[in-house]
Parts: structure tokens; C-alpha cells; sequence
């Protein structure tokens, strides 16, 4: 009996110890994370301190933001909301996934436009790439657009690039495959913009009064759904040019 007693509690020591280890494990990770995140969000303040946002009236401070990072093409905004950042392109679209304004890696990534768009917000289509984060930065807002109170009241972003402004009115948003042929980039003519449009009334999640034709200009923002699935939840939105 005393011997089985002696079996029983080392197997209860081990036990306890395995468990002891999950939880310290699960617990870095957690803080990891989190870490990660206050990481992200402590970094774009610090970018919103560089581009003046404080001071939009002004203009954003797109010469401070291009001796930091000469890959800026221009800034988002999205009153009330978190959506406040700058829009960066480069050569791929897999480095601005991980990596934020100033290099670092991170999870956050950054807001970027599509490396096929050759002439960003000036092409029928300009794709801009954002994360869903958990803790509500990045994209993680345009997700609310199939919320008619909150296209109510959100029914213009506002794109600043170092020559313009546009208000972008919001007047489609559509729940997409990753490898949807909404992620379109050349034209063959008129024809073929239209037929984009129609595809993309019949794809339409949201009802607006948004008027858009071949001869507009369209921002595509696309992030992630929030299941483990390979969709995209896009809003569309027409450009126009501030006055």
C-alpha cells in the first residue's frame, strides 16, 4: 500500500508540475500579446505626434513622416473611431503585414495600399490592407459598417495624401474570398468598370445613396473577418476631392 502511495504521489507531483507549466506558458504568451499590443497602439501615438494630426486644419506633416519612413502615401481617418494612421506602400504586400511605421515588427502590421495599385487613389481601384485587431485598432472598425446606425454617422472617411484631400463616401461593403476578382487593378475600358460596379451591387451589404460611376474614383479597405476563414471584409467608398 505504501509503495502505490509513493506512485500515486509522484504522478500528482507531475501532474501538478506539467499544469504549473501550461499556465506560465499560456500566461507569457498572454502578456506577450498584450505587450504587443500596447506596443502597436504606443507607436502610432507617437506617429500621430509626427504628422500633427492634432493640428488637421493645418495638413498632415507629410515631410516629418518621410524622413521616418519614406513609404507614406497618405493618412486615414475615420472620426471617432481609432482609424487614424498612415497609409504606406511598398514593393509586396507581405512586409507592411508585421511591420509598423518605424520598422519594428509587430503583429498590428500597418495600413497599406496593394503594391499592384501603380497610381494610388488615381486608378479606378486603389486597395488599402488592414489588420482586425482584437483589441480594436487597425481596421477592426469597418467591420460596424453593416450596422446602419454606424454608417449613419461614419459615412465619410476622410485620405489625406501630400497633394490632396478626399472624402471618401462609404457606399458598399461586401464580405469577399481572399482571392475575390474584386482585387482588380486593370481596366480593359469602360465596359469593364461597370461591370465591376454591377458585380459589386450584387455583392452589397449595405444600403446608401451613394451614386458611383466608371468615371469615379473608388477606395477599396479590406481586412479580415472574424472567423477562421479565408474572407475579407471590404467597404468601398468614392473618392472625391475635398473643397
Amino acid at each position: 500500500m505504501e509503495k502505490k502511495k509513493k506512485k500515486g504521489d509522484v504522478l500528482y507531483k507531475i501532474v501538478m508540475a506539467v499544469l504549473v507549466v501550461i499556465i506560465l506558458f499560456s500566461l507569457y504568451n498572454i502578456g506577450k500579446i498584450l505587450y504587443g499590443y500596447y506596443q502597436g497602439n504606443s507607436q502610432y501615438e507617437e506617429v500621430q505626434e509626427i504628422a500633427k494630426v492634432e493640428e488637421k486644419e493645418e495638413g498632415i506633416d507629410f515631410a516629418a513622416l518621410k524622413k521616418v519612413n519614406k513609404d507614406v502615401k497618405a493618412w486615414i481617418y475615420l472620426e471617432d473611431t481609432v482609424i487614424d494612421y498612415p497609409v504606406l506602400q511598398t514593393t509586396n504586400n507581405d512586409y507592411y503585414l508585421y511591420h509598423m511605421f518605424n520598422g519594428e515588427e509587430n503583429g498590428a502590421g500597418s495600413i497599406f495600399i496593394d503594391y499592384r495599385n501603380e497610381n494610388p487613389f488615381r486608378d479606378f481601384v486603389t486597395v488599402l490592407h488592414g489588420h482586425r485587431m482584437k483589441d480594436g485598432s487597425m481596421f477592426k472598425p469597418l467591420v460596424q459598417y453593416s450596422d446602419p446606425e454606424f454608417y449613419k454617422n461614419h459615412k465619410v472617411i476622410e485620405i489625406t495624401t501630400p497633394k490632396k484631400k478626399y472624402n471618401c463616401k462609404v457606399f458598399a461593403m461586401a464580405t469577399i474570398p481572399a482571392d475575390s476578382d474584386f482585387y482588380q487593378f486593370y481596366f480593359y475600358d469602360e465596359a469593364d468598370k461597370q461591370a465591376y460596379l454591377n458585380n459589386l451591387a450584387s455583392w452589397n451589404e449595405i444600403s446608401t445613396d451613394v451614386k458611383v460611376s466608371v468615371d469615379d474614383k473608388i477606395a477599396m479597405m479590406s481586412t479580415c473577418t472574424a472567423q477562421l476563414d479565408d474572407n475579407r471584409v471590404c467597404v468601398f467608398g468614392k473618392l472625391t476631392e475635398a473643397k
